[in-house]
């Protein structure tokens, strides 16, 4: 019997992460579904999403926002995304 692919399976795939970022990440799986739903509210597009996950951010003093979630800031990335959403 197959099991359906999870969200966050499908999100992991959409950012290309690896085994130890899924397995990384998978604590706060639900706060990464829903920074990745919001970022496509405001960019409307996949191929954006994936980059802007990606890229150093001056924000983040040049860390990538998937750096920060990595290192445990994912609270700081879901509130520069939720004021974007709001502010946008």
């Amino acid at each position: 019997m197959t099991l359906p692919v999870s969200l966050y399976e499908k999100i992991a795939d959409l950012w290309s992460l690896s085994d130890d970022e899924r397995n990384r990440l998978r604590p706060v799986e639900g706060q990464v579904v829903f920074i990745h739903k919001n970022l496509n509210c405001i960019f409307n597009d996949q191929a954006r999403v994936t980059r802007w996950i990606k890229q150093p951010n001056k924000a983040f003093d040049g860390r990538s926002p998937l750096e920060m979630m990595l290192s445990g800031d994912i609270e700081q990335v879901r509130k520069y995304v939720m004021y974007h959403v709001y502010n946008a």
